[in-house]
């Protein structure tokens, strides 16, 4: 079933992305044809994660915050096409190790280090849980930064407008035992540079 709607959703993604919002693709190349691999992207807008799932050649898992769960019918849909719920900052661990298990599996998996939505466009500070990922799993990071899904869906917006997207993908980054909180900082800065 899984197959199915990620399919689905690809064929639905041609028109739309490239119909109404003149998706601009750079570096689509780097993402890995095998192994486990974690994106790492700016966060924008709700257009953020169908976006890269668009892009990406392999399906992917996405981290999602536990509140989009809560509607049944929009819940098992997106838990359908790979959604993770990331739970309160209490659980926060358990949502990562989920992540971890399906890395282990060799699958890929996005994640928005600085856990939500930039209201003003900017980057900002990542979390400390990308680092965790990198290093427990040996899995490369793909650094993606993505330009004008904020105009597209805004932050308080309700309605699509039609708008250019750009999404930037940058080289695989690896890590070696450096402290989580230094690989996000790393990350954020390799992110923010993309060109």
């Amino acid at each position: 079933m899984r197959n199915f709607l990620y399919l689905l959703a690809k064929f639905i993604g041609f028109f739309v992305y490239n119909l109404f919002f003149s998706i601009e693709i750079k570096g689509k190349e780097n993402f890995p044809k095998r192994g486990s691999f974690i994106v790492a992207s700016n966060h924008l807008s709700y257009l953020d994660p169908p976006t890269i799932g668009y892009v990406c050649p392999r399906k992917l898992y996405f981290f999602a915050k536990s509140s989009l769960f809560k509607i049944k019918v929009f819940s098992n849909l997106i838990k359908l096409l790979g959604a993770i719920p990331l739970e309160r900052e209490s659980e926060i661990s358990l949502s990562l190790r989920k992540g971890l298990e399906i890395l282990k599996k060799g699958e890929g998996i996005v994640i928005f280090p600085e856990g939500t939505r930039s209201k003003d466009g900017l980057i900002k500070e990542g979390k400390p849980g990308i680092g965790f990922l990198t290093i427990k799993s040996n899995a490369p990071i793909i650094p993606v930064k993505l330009e004008g899904t904020n105009k597209a869906l805004p932050f308080d917006g309700k309605f699509i407008r039609i708008k250019k997207i750009k999404v930037i993908i940058g080289k695989p980054i690896y890590f070696e035992k450096e402290s989580y909180k230094k690989i996000s900082e790393e990350v954020m800065k390799i992110i923010k540079n993309l060109k």
